[in-house]
């Protein structure tokens, strides 16, 4: 179950899809220069749904970062048109009926709003907006949860950079795979201990198990001529030595590494059961540059959850800095 919903969750990014519009507005060649100058201007970024929906998750202005937009489970009456819409729901108070989309797998077009839309989001209704973007990816279900995201759509100067999905040929994975094990297994013991199993897992076998890495994204870091990768990964224990169900250490983090020196490698490892109830699985929906800061738009989600976060890669450390609600069932 976990494969088909990470299969829905990545389609995308593991596809490259050309998404440049003909005769339609394009931002300007120099975008990428301007959204890494001295002076950044104010600009929203809104999830863009396989489906064409978009749904503003942040803003950045005078205010700094802020979202106005409806909360999931908020009771409110669904606009006709995006003129109708509140000002409220507007981070500048102006209706954005123009939006530039960003799939992950590369390039950009210009969408239109077309009208205000009700959807349900895991267990709960929310309000996007309808465009007439198309995916060039088959269409999903519309029940499945989450539901597959194409990436990312902007209003504003801001350029949205791709944060591809490695694969195990990658010089990325190649790069960091031996740490993040090695450091699995070294956090594992308190992990055992704390959750207090009937048979212990005998150390020759724990420490031979291999971790596999399930996921890996990747983009070049703020510190010159390094890169930052996040990763998602298990190790396997049989079932007869565990749980009934089965054992695993699931682990998620972030590695950074340079020309010199072994790689910087921070996790959170966690014990669970083969039906992974309760993990949460991050995809990587794009990035952009402010200045000489670099940032990463990540859904996190689980079964019946989702959430999006703003996460900044500084140079001495990765922070989540914003959160918009994406849905939940209770």
């Amino acid at each position: 179950m976990r494969t088909s919903v990470f299969r829905a969750l990545t389609t995308a990014a593991l596809l490259v899809v050309s998404c440049l519009s003909n005769g339609a507005p394009r931002p300007s060649p120099d975008l990428a220069a301007q959204a890494r100058g001295p002076a950044v201007s104010s600009f929203s970024i809104a999830v863009l749904r396989r489906d064409g929906i978009v749904i503003p998750i942040v803003s950045y202005g005078v205010g700094g970062w802020v979202n106005h937009w409806p909360a999931p489970g908020r009771k409110v009456d669904i606009p006709i048109s995006v003129s109708d819409v509140p000002t409220s729901w507007w981070a500048d108070k102006r209706p954005i009926a123009e939006w530039t989309a960003w799939p992950m797998g590369g390039g950009f077009r210009v969408v239109h709003v077309r009208n205000a839309t009700n959807l349900a989001v895991e267990c709960q209704s929310q309000v996007g907006l309808e465009t007439d973007y198309r995916s060039t990816l088959p269409p999903e279900r519309s029940a499945i949860q989450p539901f597959p995201k194409d990436g990312l759509a902007t209003s504003g100067d801001i350029r949205i950079d791709p944060v591809p999905v490695l694969d195990a040929n990658s010089p990325e994975w190649a790069a960091v795979s031996a740490a993040i094990a090695a450091k699995v297994t070294a956090a594992e013991p308190g992990l055992i201990k704390d959750l207090q199993l009937k048979t212990p897992i005998p150390e020759k076998l724990r420490v031979s198990t291999p971790f596999t890495l399930e996921v890996m994204f990747g983009s070049p870091d703020v510190k010159p001529g390094g890169t930052v990768v996040y990763f998602e990964g298990v190790k396997r224990y049989p079932p007869q030595l565990t749980l009934p169900s089965g054992l695993m250490t699931y682990a998620v983090g972030f590695a950074r590494y340079g020309p010199k020196g072994p790689p910087d490698v921070e996790l959170s490892a966690t014990l669970a059961d083969t039906r992974r109830e309760g993990l949460v699985y991050s995809l990587v929906l794009g990035s952009f540059h402010m200045g000489r800061r670099l940032f990463w738009v990540v859904q996190r989600s689980a079964w019946g959850y989702e959430q999006f976060h703003l996460v900044e890669i500084r140079g001495d450390e990765i922070l989540t800095i914003f959160k918009t609600p994406g849905g939940v069932c209770q």
